[in-house]
């Protein structure tokens, strides 16, 4: 399974629950917040964070005279969830969306795999989690 298929199938499972004014059937969530969620109108699915070893999952709750108030809810995640950034080496073509590569020298390519391994599987990778402009998610 996808890191992708597990949120579709968290925020479905979880977004269902809601709908019925049940709690969430996963995950951890402030159960005060949940009251007061359930006091307005049918849940919206929010934002998706990533965490190095959860997925939160926020659901809106809206009424009119009581405002805006949102549902945070932390799942663990199956196994350590990494931020892969986009290599050096890629190249994007702008004009026609597609991402192509690049041609390069052996050595240069194996310093720059190096480079992109040490940015996903080593504490480095935890900065990204701490970064607010990276992408959220696209469906």
């Amino acid at each position: 399974m996808t890191l992708r298929e597990f949120v579709r199938d968290q925020i479905r499972a979880v977004f269902d629950a809601l709908k019925a004014g049940n709690a969430p059937p996963v995950g951890e969530y402030d159960p005060a917040t949940l009251r007061e969620c359930q006091r307005r109108a049918s849940p919206q699915v929010g934002a998706t964070r990533f965490l190095p070893d959860a997925v939160i999952l926020e659901f809106i709750f809206q009424d009119a005279s009581l405002g805006p108030a949102v549902l945070s809810v932390r799942i663990p995640a199956p196994e350590p969830i990494v931020y892969m950034p986009v290599p050096d080496w890629v190249i994007e073509d702008v004009w026609q969306g597609d991402v192509t590569g690049s041609f390069r020298f052996r050595s240069e390519a194996e310093r720059l795999l190096q480079a992109f391994s040490e940015q996903v599987f080593t504490e480095r990778n935890r900065v990204f989690f701490e970064k607010a402009d990276l992408p959220k998610r696209r469906d």
